[in-house]
């Protein structure tokens, strides 16, 4: 006879979270990689620093980094959820989970502001 689980964590069902960190984990796939190669250009000289930060200006430069921000978050966020449900113990489940969220939220808020107000 199966046993069923007691606990299904935060997600109950768990296919949200899978969900959200393989959509987040595609987004990395395609922005990380145009963000290093922008660093790498910077810094082998192929890119001018000024003309890299002349690029904050743009709408679009602003947007595909706030996607990037957003989508390395959440998928740190999920990431650390599911290993916070798998390895502490239920009391203290909750605090760590909050700790996580309030830490990362203020870290994204913090990120997107910097991002936004660059250059005006």
């Amino acid at each position: 006879m199966v046993k069923r689980v007691r606990d299904l964590g935060a997600a109950h069902s768990g296919f949200s979270d899978w969900y959200w960190q393989r959509l987040s984990a595609v987004l990395l796939l395609v922005l990380l990689p145009l963000a290093l190669a922008s660093l790498w250009a910077v810094y082998w000289g192929v890119l001018d620093q000024s003309a890299f930060l002349y690029g904050f200006h743009s709408f679009i430069f602003r947007l595909l980094h706030t996607l990037l921000a957003v989508a390395l978050l959440v998928h740190a966020y999920m990431g650390l959820k599911v290993i916070i449900e798998d390895y502490v113990h239920t009391g203290f489940r909750v605090v760590c989970i909050g700790l996580v969220l309030i830490l990362m939220g203020g870290l994204g808020v913090c990120w997107l502001a910097l991002i936004w107000a660059w250059g005006g």
